[in-house]
């Protein structure tokens, strides 16, 4: 019939075919994109980091610091009563109680510590916290992949960390790293360290130990040098870190962050905390005029760089509103302080004294509650160095503190100057019952409130010092 089209049955099939054809096309090549998108992404995420437990060192009955002790060691060192005098009362200022600790060696020398009393110190610091953290976590030496160590003022050949691995017998093929002079922000520069480190080496563990090995208490004239004698007292602490996923069922945190900033390029920040030698020869630490302010700014630096990264949106609005204000308006308008408590749960504060405590927490908006960690910290263990923010981390789980879901923020302050930032998120509520640390025994004494120069055996001791004093002036 005219006009008709007449139905081609051939045509028909090929056309399916062709259609068929390029349907299988496409999704081959979308099959074959999204292969490769998902080994890409496989390549480029981060492995995780979980932290699986740690221990903090805590010395015995005999190693303890009172105020005793310390007199004893001021008189016969110093016979000046009034620099013994400025040293006490820097101790009762300090935050630090009566119950700190220092090897026997220290107290009982003179002089400096010889190499055999330093190497006797390690072993009663390192080697005891990472025997404790191995038998916490069941872990076999021959199973640790990565082994950091740092401490501050001691170096040694071989390494710290290479005598670890020869004390614990450890693998040949251990990855062994030790570092000196970074100061008390080592401990976490540590866990910076080993993060990265398992983001390039797959199914690892990595021990991080952390100390500082004391030299010898400053006996010189040197008031800026006496302050340490107040201040710095041993510790140690040891962490297991791993990327494993099956050890997310036992990890008692995952780290989200570490930023790092450092100062040392200003000359105001580098010098603050020095160790060197004064004019009569003798060695000790001194600590600047312008150590609180390089900390200030230090760490305001850190934060500006970690605030995008944890803290909410609306609390950064507010602070992009501010600075808006600011650069828009003439007139003078008050700095925004963020909502430090929207990001995080818990504050773990590097214990350097009082001071420092009070100084960040009034800076950033904390609270009595915020601090405490920090401040018992310190009255309890004083300033142990690179290992302190662990003794504070440790409080917070005696006291029963971190459930599931917290956000943990590590702040850790080191000459040169140095500030650290480490952001923990707690996978599982802690239990003091079910595990012990360095605060078991003393965790239900705390807080404590009462100022030391209110105790009685205090006051009697400032009496007669003030008029041993004032009978040498006249």
């Amino acid at each position: 019939m005219a006009g008709m089209t007449v139905y081609d049955p051939c045509f028909s099939s090929s056309v399916i075919i062709w259609m068929a054809e390029k349907v299988n096309l496409i999704f081959f090549v979308c099959t074959v994109f999204l292969l490769l998108l998902y080994i890409a992404t496989c390549f480029m995420a981060r492995r995780p980091c979980y932290l699986i437990d740690f221990a903090c060192l805590k010395y015995g009955e005999n190693d303890k610091v009172t105020l005793e002790i310390v007199e004893h060691y001021m008189k016969r060192d110093n016979n000046d009563e009034r620099n013994m005098l400025f040293q006490l009362k820097v101790f009762l200022k300090s935050g630090i109680g009566e119950e700190t600790y220092l090897p026997r060696s220290i107290l009982e020398k003179k002089e400096n510590l010889s190499l055999r009393d330093l190497c006797n110190q390690a072993e009663s610091l390192i080697v005891r916290v990472l025997a404790e953290l191995l038998a916490k976590t069941l872990l076999n030496p021959l199973e640790v992949d990565i082994v950091i160590v740092n401490c501050g003022v001691f170096s040694t050949a071989p390494s710290l960390a290479a005598w670890l691995v020869n004390r614990f017998k450890m693998r040949s093929d251990v990855k062994a790293f030790c570092f000196a002079g970074m100061g008390c922000s080592a401990g976490l520069l540590g866990i910076d360290l080993a993060r990265d480190l398992l983001q390039v080496y797959a199914n690892k563990y990595a021990v991080v130990v952390s100390t500082e090995l004391m030299m010898a208490m400053y006996s010189g004239r040197e008031r800026a040098m006496m302050v340490t004698n107040c201040l710095f007292r041993s510790g140690a602490s040891a962490v297991l870190l791993s990327n494993r996923s099956h050890e997310k069922k036992r990890a008692k945190f995952r780290l989200l962050h570490s930023l790092r900033w450092n100062s040392a390029s200003d000359n105001e920040a580098y010098g603050c905390v020095s160790v060197l030698e004064d004019e009569d020869g003798k060695m000790g630490f001194r600590l600047n005029a312008s150590l609180l302010t390089a900390a200030g700014d230090t760490l305001r630096a850190n934060i500006e760089r970690l605030a995008p990264r944890v803290l909410p949106l609306s609390e950064l609005l507010k602070v992009l509103l501010n600075r808006m204000q600011k650069a828009l308006m003439k007139r003078k308008v008050k700095t925004y302080v963020p909502n430090f408590k929207a990001a995080f749960d818990h504050f773990c504060l590097h214990p350097g004294g009082r001071a420092v405590i009070d100084s960040i927490g009034q800076n950033m908006g904390l609270d009595d509650y915020d601090l405490e960690p920090s401040r018992m910290t310190l009255h309890r263990f004083g300033n142990t160095s690179s290992s302190g923010v662990w003794y504070v981390l440790a409080y917070c789980e005696a006291k029963n503190r971190l459930k599931k879901g917290d956000r943990v923020w590590q702040v850790g302050l080191g000459s040169g100057f140095k500030c650290i930032s480490s952001v923990w998120k707690v996978l599982q509520d802690s239990d003091p019952k079910a595990t012990s640390n360095a605060w078991s025994d003393s965790i239900h004494r705390y807080p404590v409130y009462e100022q030391p120069e209110n105790l009685p055996h205090l006051q009697t001791f400032i009496h007669a010092l003030k008029i041993n004093s004032v009978k040498r002036e006249r």
